[in-house]
Order: structure tokens, then C-alpha cells, then sequence
């Protein structure tokens, strides 16, 4: 059996604010840890370092990437469009924890909206 990777948060964020009391997300990393099972993971929240460990340990077998979405850096429209999700600095700077320990990280710049986000693209 040849496992395929398991695409999480494509349709909603795994790591919403309730999360943090819920742990669901790590529980399912560990289990897909313990199978070796691969994930891939998109997020707006830099709440995945929380699970920075875990991730670690897959990364070294293939078996995780990481991509944080990104629609402005604009702090305040940022606020206003994505109210719950972490600030666009926290998401860059959660990309770069994940990729200082190994875990392939990437940036979705996603989505842009004309005539408000994308000047930012020029």
C-alpha cells in the first residue's frame, strides 16, 4: 500500500482559535505520525508551531509540508478581511519557524482581490 498525502485545510482552516483548547488537529497528526501516513497542511494560522514537534519528526520521513496563506500584509485590512486568523507577520514568521527546523514551508498568496489586494502583487 502505497499511502497518498492526506490534503488538510483545503475547504477550512484546521487550526481555528477553538483548536487550541480541542487539540483535534495534533491528535490527528499523531495518529497519521504513528501510521506514516504523509500531510499536507494549509493554514492561516500560526498556530501550527504549536504542533512544530510532531511535524518535525514527519518532515524527516517525507511525510509533512506546511502552507500558510497569505491574502495582504496589510495588518489592518488583514483584520478586517480575516478577523479570526493570525496576523500576516505571524504567518510569515511561523513559515519561517517551520522551515528553520526542516519542515517544508510555503506561502499561498491567496486569494487576491481585485482592486484591494492586488496592488500589493505590482
Amino acid at each position: 500500500y502505497q499511502p497518498r498525502t492526506i490534503a488538510i485545510g483545503t475547504n477550512t482552516d484546521p487550526y481555528q482559535p477553538i483548536e487550541k483548547q480541542y487539540r483535534i488537529m495534533r491528535e490527528i497528526l499523531e495518529v497519521l505520525e504513528a501510521r506514516g501516513h504523509p500531510v499536507g497542511i494549509v493554514t492561516k494560522s500560526a498556530l501550527v508551531t504549536r504542533d512544530i514537534d510532531i511535524l518535525s519528526r514527519m518532515a524527516e520521513r517525507g511525510l509533512a509540508k506546511v502552507a500558510l496563506s497569505v491574502t495582504t500584509l496589510d495588518r489592518m485590512l488583514a483584520r478586517t478581511m480575516e478577523p479570526r486568523a493570525s496576523t500576516p507577520t505571524k504567518r510569515l514568521e511561523a513559515i519561517r519557524q517551520l522551515s528553520d527546523v526542516g519542515i517544508p514551508a510555503s506561502v499561498m498568496v491567496a486569494p487576491i482581490i481585485p482592486g484591494l489586494t492586488d496592488p500589493e502583487m505590482e
